[in-house]
C-alpha cells in the first residue's frame, strides 16, 4: 500500500489539468479541460471568469496563476444509431 505525501492545506498548489471528451447537445463530440484539486482530486468548478481560492471538498488552497485557459473544442459529430422497432 502506497502512502500519499502529506501536503499542507495553507500553501497554494497548482490545480491538476485533465482533458476530457463528452457529447455536447447529445451529438457534438467536444473536448474540454477540467481542473482537479491536487490533494483530493475533486473537480474545481473553475473557468476564466471564476477561480476558487480553496477546494470546496478538502479545503486545499489553490492558485490559478499562469494557467492557460483553453476553450472547448468541437472534434466532430456522433453517428446516429438505428433504433429497433418493438414487436408486440
Amino acid at each position: 500500500m502506497r502512502r500519499k505525501a502529506w501536503m499542507p492545506k495553507g500553501i497554494a498548489r497548482k490545480p491538476v489539468a485533465r482533458t476530457e471528451t463528452y457529447l455536447k447537445y447529445g451529438f457534438a463530440i467536444t473536448e474540454c479541460e477540467k481542473y482537479l484539486c491536487p490533494r483530493c482530486g475533486s473537480i474545481l468548478n473553475a473557468g476564466p471568469n471564476y477561480q476558487p481560492r480553496y477546494c470546496d471538498q478538502c479545503g486545499q488552497k489553490v492558485s490559478f496563476k499562469e494557467t492557460d485557459w483553453k476553450e472547448e473544442m468541437e472534434l466532430g459529430f456522433a453517428r446516429r444509431k438505428k433504433h429497433e422497432q418493438i414487436k408486440n
